[in-house]
């Protein structure tokens, strides 16, 4: 790090950041049941960030280019790519703006239950989850990588801001297959800031069941307007509309004409949203401290956040930016929702929020439907649309909870009058 400073001073770039990133990993890859290949990583990595200040016209501008430090660099190695990064940011025009003030800590440590253990036990503890979870030979995991990360981060600037801190994180993938009556996989991924094995072994035996029922599907749902349920990952899709509408970066640009104090959702029958923003980071990448923020209360906007540059432009606190929304829990059990006659949209090939204009959409893989008799019919094929904007006065949320590294609240959302494609 001081050999970066003194080339950073001998390039002539006077306003910068620096952030060093050591992690250690551990990785398992699996073929079924059987350890493939285990792995074990020790990485650094060093980011740095020139900022040019220049005019023209009489107008300022403060510009940025991003490089990255090899630990094998000589000085003048060093000084030669610093030097040609500050030249390619006088071309970055960005209206000048103020960078975060000044801040000092000690290293943070991590905050995860699982921070005083080994990488490798930690793995193994999330591998034991996986290899105890029942199938057979009709249904089973057809394949799974496990990623067990600790990460220690320093932050430095030419303001003078020195903050570090410890992370951890659990992450991986696995896919599930069923080969009877047909042949079919699905894909599934999980992402933990603690070592919560419940969480995993009931996400694992949800993928199981529904490849069974995605299986079984032979028909597409007609054609019509649901009511749908959404869950777990997909129903914080949806969410994201309400933190990215209130991003300085969607503000400043007027994407969004989003302000504090505005109604942005004003509920009808359906419940009121209470959205806080949180995180598992101490920082953020640009050493602004992360504390928890209420981002929607009732359904009124009380946050806007983001980073230092739009807002210096919208003369507000800058936040920093947030990687998990916490939402308070709903009124309706999960088993009303789906007694309710409700489709329950499980999982898409691909399923998307429009965040300029409230739409969402998907192409459905797993869809489950009620018949008269009351027993869940699985469906395959179609797909849904629908406008947030329009039904988000009536969305009903879940008691259940559901939890991961970027999401708590509510397991399932009812959200009505959703058009679906059929048969």
């Amino acid at each position: 790090m001081k050999t970066i400073k003194e080339a950073l001073a001998k390039a002539g770039v006077s306003v910068w950041r620096i952030t060093r990133t050591h992690t250690d990993a551990a990785e398992l890859y699996f073929i079924k049941k059987e350890l493939d290949i285990p792995r074990y990583k020790s990485v650094t990595e060093t980011e740095v960030e020139v900022f040019r200040d220049f005019e023209e016209d009489g107008e300022r501008f403060r510009g940025s280019t991003t490089l990255y430090i090899d630990p094998g660099m000589t000085m003048d190695e060093m000084e030669s790519k610093i030097r040609s990064a500050y030249f390619a940011a006088s071309f970055v025009k960005n209206p000048w703006y103020d960078l975060p003030a000044k801040h000092e800590s000690p290293e943070v440590a991590s905050q995860a239950d699982y921070r005083d253990m080994p990488l490798a036990e930690a793995a193994g503890r999330v591998a034991d989850t996986l290899l105890a979870v029942e199938s057979d030979d009709r249904a089973f995991i057809n394949s799974a990588e496990i990623f067990v990360r600790r990460s220690h981060v320093s932050i430095l600037d030419s303001a003078g801001t020195d903050v570090s801190y410890v992370s951890d994180s659990i992450w991986g993938e696995f896919v599930t297959q069923c080969i009877s009556p047909v042949d079919v996989e699905q894909y599934r991924q999980f992402s933990y800031s603690s070592l919560d094995l419940a969480a995993l072994k009931a996400r694992l035996e949800s993928g199981i069941r529904d490849v069974r029922l995605r299986a079984q599907a032979t028909r597409a749902p007609k054609a019509g307007t649901y009511n749908v349920i959404l869950t777990g990952e997909n129903l914080r899709e949806i969410l994201n509309f309400y933190s990215s509408r209130s991003d300085s970066a969607m503000i400043y640009p007027h994407y969004s004409t989003w302000k504090v104090g505005d109604a942005v959702q004003k509920a009808e029958e359906g419940e009121k949203l209470n959205i806080t923003l949180t995180s598992a980071l101490p920082f953020s990448r640009e050493g602004i401290a992360l504390k928890d923020r209420p981002l929607i209360t009732d359904g009124v906007l009380e946050t806007i956040h983001g980073g230092a540059r739009f807002a210096s432009y919208l003369g507000i606190e800058p936040t920093g930016s947030y990687e998990k929304m916490v939402l308070k829990a709903g009124t309706m059990s999960y088993e009303e929702m789906k007694a309710s006659g409700a489709l329950e949209a499980v999982s898409f090939s691909d399923f998307q929020m429009d965040v300029m204009d409230g739409h969402f959409a998907g192409e459905l893989r797993l869809a489950l439907a009620r018949d008269a008799e009351g027993n869940t019919v699985p469906l395959t094929g179609g797909s849904i649309n629908g406008d947030l904007l329009k039904t988000q006065g009536r969305l009903i949320f879940s008691t259940e909870q559901y939890a991961d590294s970027t999401y708590e609240g509510p397991l399932a959302v009812l959200i009505p009058d959703v058009t679906v494609a059929g048969e």
